[in-house]
């Protein structure tokens, strides 16, 4: 068995997508018998410098927030000096790198060159910067910051003897960052199929959450930020409600843009039929999959792969997403007419009026469960990175 390292900014207790990934995969290769440790930074003052999670054993370094440059500096230094700690005590035999600053620390090490290095790419960072900000200009801030996290980012994945990516539309991300000739092996994210499963009685589920058990129940689970389309989401309603009168909008999901999305709500006159409902605790998560009759994606920008669509298909629940980035690639095989052209109001509309019936029938839904189990089990995926694992292991 192997003594691994995953190199991360991000993990536990967050719960985003990457961190969501390094967990289910790091807890599956511990029950195995792999030694898995996970380097990552403290960005809460309260979390212990030193963790563990379902036998993850996790190192956090402390980070300066004070300003941009303290936390670069220290983010790197610190995570630089605890790798060189641990790796000293008993050296690794491989490196998972993951987000860019933790896994550049790590490659800053010589003593990084003489271990195995995987790299997962999520999606390109300094591209996902630049949306979340109005920069436009060579010199701002934003565009100086997605600069230097570009050069960071590449010099990570070229020192890496293997790449990992979540799908085809992540690799062509991956072609324009550093070359189309660069090798990799795609291998998705999963679902927990014990975790997130059909509900036997989803009547129950609904009144457990106060959703009423006659409405058309539609639901998304995203961060409230321009890229994840939900504004789009939400003047959608007016044309739905006039079909379908009794659906239901259950927004999960914090962000910035929240007051924003509650005061369109009411300027377009569908407050009473939209509850945003915030953040969502993980236990919590399967039975708002579970209620839902068709869970809906409307994401305008960089879906790398899209975990809780293979999550609420794992719960029997339709997805119906924009066909941008990996959706295309889930759906499409399942049923594309749940594939929404652009996410616009009217595309949205438009397509979950075409598809609630289909939604809600049991067949299908049956047929959603399913096809989550024959191509998104976690255990199927770890057994492909175990693959790639001992390739990298025997050529280094």
């Amino acid at each position: 068995m192997s003594r691994i390292l995953m190199a991360t900014n991000l993990f536990f207790p967050l719960n985003g997508g990457s961190e969501h990934v390094i967990y289910e995969t790091s807890r599956r290769l511990v029950e195995r018998g792999h030694e898995v440790h996970v380097l990552t930074e403290r960005t809460k003052e309260e979390w212990p410098l030193e963790d563990s999670v379902e036998g993850i054993q996790i190192h956090r370094c402390p980070v300066r927030f004070d300003s941009s440059l303290r936390r670069f500096s220290s983010g790197i230094m610190n995570a630089a000096r605890l790798f060189r700690t641990l790796n000293a005590s008993k050296p690794f035999d491989l490196l998972h790198f993951h987000l860019t600053m933790t896994s550049t620390a790590v490659l800053l090490c010589r003593a990084s060159k003489r271990i195995a290095r995987i790299s997962t790419f999520h999606g390109p960072w300094h591209t996902e910067n630049l949306i979340e900000q109005t920069a436009n200009r060579w010199w701002q801030p934003g565009q100086i910051k997605a600069s230097v996290f570009k050069k960071m980012q590449k010099y990570v994945l070229t020192r890496s003897d293997q790449i990992v990516v979540l799908s085809r539309f992540s690799k062509s991300l991956l072609d324009n960052l550093i070359g189309s000739d660069t090798p990799s092996v795609r291998i998705p994210g999963g679902a927990d199929l014990e975790r997130f499963q059909p509900a036997p009685d989803r009547d129950a589920v609904r009144q457990r959450l106060g959703l009423a058990i006659s409405a058309k129940v539609l639901l998304t689970v995203r961060r409230l930020v321009p890229r994840m389309g939900i504004d789009a989401l939400i003047g959608a309603m007016p044309g739905i409600l006039k079909v379908q009168t009794d659906a239901i909008l259950v927004v999960c999901g914090t962000g910035p843009m929240r007051k924003g999305l509650e005061q369109l709500a009411k300027d377009l006159g569908v407050s009473d039929s939209i509850v945003f409902k915030g953040y969502i605790p993980d236990e919590l998560l399967p039975l708002y999959y579970q209620a839902a009759d068709l869970f809906i994606l409307p994401t305008r920008a960089l879906e790398g792969f899209g975990l809780s669509t293979v999550e609420a298909l794992a719960c029997g629940t339709p997805v119906a997403g924009t066909s941008i980035g990996a959706t295309a690639e889930i759906l499409s095989d399942l049923d594309a007419k749940f594939l929404i052209p652009e996410s616009t109001p009217k595309a949205i509309s438009d397509t979950t009026l075409a598809c609630i019936e289909t939604a809600c029938d049991s067949h299908f839904r049956s047929r959603c469960r399913t096809y989550a189990e024959d191509n998104y089990d976690w255990e199927q995926i770890v057994n492909e990175l175990e693959n790639v694992y001992t390739a990298a292991l025997r050529s280094s």
